[in-house]
């Protein structure tokens, strides 16, 4: 056994003297030394890949909650945008129902220039005045509303053939009636009797004109009527 392990020995020192061995050992060992440097290098450089990932994912994630607040406020922003686009278009309505009054009134007024001489003579006679502000002040007075209806009622018995004319008249006593329910101190108020057209004719809640048929439906509403208490003004229709 020893005699072998001499042999092996002695073959492995013959070997190392051997410049070629001694030669390939270096080269391995070169080769070795460098590779464990690519190693080394490698493992520096996926570290290094490694953390600047990390810094990247850090800023993505800080950007990713800059946007999310600038979203919120963008959101944030739309929302007061809405509330006072919305506060606006309230208030462009209120002033819309506020002036519509006027409107009618302007219509009116163009409407009353264009009437017969009796029908101007009569309301100058029933408002006192011919000016507009006479013409409104009528609809504050209840006895004067009453006869400013019977009156309208006559000229559509009466008809002449002045659609427009009529149409006129009906609008300045529906004006009339929102004056008074506007502006009585006592808070009475005109309701409107609601018409339904394309119903049988009834004359306990009707008045038809002198051209409608005896017996049919109602087609039309000639002049609004209204009710307040026992005061009964019947609406003027047209049955066909």
């Amino acid at each position: 056994m020893d005699e072998i392990q001499n042999s092996l020995k002695y073959i492995l020192c013959e070997l190392l003297n051997d410049e070629t061995v001694q030669e390939n050992i270096v080269n391995i060992v070169k080769k070795a030394k460098q590779q464990t440097e690519d190693f080394k290098q490698k493992l520096e450089q996926q570290e290094k890949e490694k953390m600047d990932s990390f810094y990247k994912l850090e800023e993505i994630q800080a950007k990713y909650e800059e946007l999310q607040q600038y979203c919120e406020k963008l959101k944030k922003e739309k929302n007061e945008i809405q509330y006072e686009k919305d506060k606006i278009y309230q208030q462009l309505q209120n002033n819309k129902k506020e002036y519509e009054p006027l409107q009618d009134i302007k219509e009116f007024w163009q409407g009353a220039l264009q009437l017969e001489e009796n029908q101007k003579s009569y309301l100058k006679k029933l408002c006192g005045s011919w000016d507009i502000k006479s013409f409104i002040a009528l609809g504050k007075d209840k006895n004067s509303i009453k006869q400013l209806w019977n009156f309208i009622r006559d000229e559509i018995m009466n008809f002449n053939g002045n659609h427009q004319n009529i149409k006129t008249l009906s609008t300045f006593f529906d004006l009339c009636i929102d004056v008074y329910n506007m502006t009585n101190i006592r808070k009475e108020r005109y309701e409107k009797i609601e018409v339904s057209i394309g119903k049988e004719y009834n004359s306990r809640q009707y008045i038809k004109t002198s051209e409608s048929v005896v017996n049919g439906i109602v087609k039309e509403v000639v002049l609004n009527g209204y009710t307040m208490r026992n005061d009964v003004m019947k609406p003027i229709v047209i049955v066909e």
